[in-house]
């Protein structure tokens, strides 16, 4: 009998979570930064948030990696610079370590100059190595609402871990976004 109890009780004490998970929902809370809700993608302030798909189907949001220093690179995938930064990625990342930064490629283009699809995204993750860091669907007309400057290909915002914009380079240059990333882990 006290076994039957033991039984009864655990089962609804079972019953009770999965109903209050339910309802309740699984919801995550995204860290704000301070002045998120003052955001601009322009040097010296916040960058706003925002959500895209990664290679794998994922929405991926910029706020995620709060804490982490950012590598955003807008890329096209007809463009041969940004090819040959798409190379570095793992490396860079491996250089540096997965707990200090993210490099996240946003491709803006496709091959024919088109919004890029997901098997996009996978193509380009495959054909250059890239593993453990996002790769984004990215289109002109995102660009143009989200104010980030677009001048040439690739072109690379730098994020401090409190999502500050810090630095932007036009063109790929491997020296130029190691000093990058060494002066941003220098100022922590």
């Amino acid at each position: 009998m006290n076994l039957y109890r033991i039984i009864r009780l655990a089962l609804i004490a079972i019953v009770t979570w999965i109903i209050l998970t339910m309802f309740m929902g699984c919801v995550v809370e995204i860290e704000q930064p301070a002045g998120a809700d003052e955001c601009e993608n322009s040097l010296g302030n916040v960058a706003c948030d925002f959500a895209m798909i990664d290679q794998n189907g994922k929405q991926v949001n910029l706020y995620d990696f709060h804490g982490k220093i950012i590598v955003l690179d807008f890329s096209a995938m007809w463009c041969g610079p940004c090819q040959f930064a798409a190379l570095d990625v793992e490396n860079t990342v491996d250089k540096y370590g997965s707990d200090d930064i993210v490099y996240i490629t946003v491709l803006v283009e496709d091959s024919s100059g088109n919004p890029p699809d997901k098997k996009d995204l996978q193509k380009w993750a495959d054909n250059f190595g890239i593993e453990n860091n996002p790769v984004l669907a990215g289109s002109r007309e995102w660009l143009s609402l989200s104010g980030y400057e677009l001048t040439g290909w690739p072109t690379f915002y730098f994020i401090t871990p409190t999502m500050v914009v810090k630095e932007y380079q036009r063109g790929y240059s491997k020296s130029n976004i190691d000093r990058a990333i060494e002066d941003l882990l220098a100022a922590r």
